[in-house]
């Protein structure tokens, strides 16, 4: 075996470098996960619906007063419409779950800012960093990989994920039909 080993040394290393690539950057990957701790932290964010079939009636307007959401609803300006609609989500990022907040725009009065009664009992920090130092990273960071850096390839990931240090999570898509490169964030969930 060791002679075998000596005299297709080339062949070796050339079937033993892509098995170790792969352990290094698994274990690059998992391990800060696994000994990093998650966010303790909900974070609320808008995205965008389009609904060709359904023209909504609103536009909302979220905006964070006194650790609260307060939501404003006005109407569409025929202008201007172009069939899409705000949704308001929360990213649990310890169980890695995108939820919707239904908004029922029917008990709004238009131009008032309220407090919804799904949101009445958060309390909301709009810093750009949560309490526990994870933040929002944008849909720009390169997944092209150390060969596709060096020949062009590769793709930029349009998903967004919440990071500390070397950690993240990124924010799945709730519905296919979401537009995710339009997510507005809101606040992170200090209080429920």
């Amino acid at each position: 075996m060791k002679n075998w080993m000596k005299e297709n040394l080339v062949l070796v290393i050339g079937l033993a470098l892509p098995v170790l690539l792969i352990v290094l950057f698994f274990v690059a990957t998992v391990l800060p996960k696994s000994f990093g701790t998650p966010p303790q932290y909900e974070m609320l964010f808008t995205t965008t619906k389009y609904d060709y079939q359904n023209k909504p009636e609103y536009v909302l307007d979220f905006n964070v007063k006194n650790n609260q959401l307060m939501v404003k609803s006005r109407k569409y300006d025929e202008k201007n419409y172009n069939n899409a609609s705000r949704l308001l989500m929360v990213y649990d990022a310890k169980t890695e779950v995108v939820r919707e907040i239904a908004i029922d725009v029917s008990k709004m009065s238009e131009g008032v800012e309220v407090v919804l009664d799904e949101t009445k009992n958060m309390q909301l920090d709009n810093s750009l960093t949560s309490p526990d130092g994870y933040t929002l990273d944008g849909p720009n960071y390169n997944s092209s990989g150390l060969l596709g850096g060096l020949f062009g390839g590769g793709y930029r990931n349009n998903g967004f994920r919440i990071k500390k240090g070397n950690v993240g999570y990124k924010v799945p898509q709730h519905q296919p039909d979401y537009y995710y490169s339009d997510l507005k964030f809101i606040g992170w969930v200090i209080k429920k």
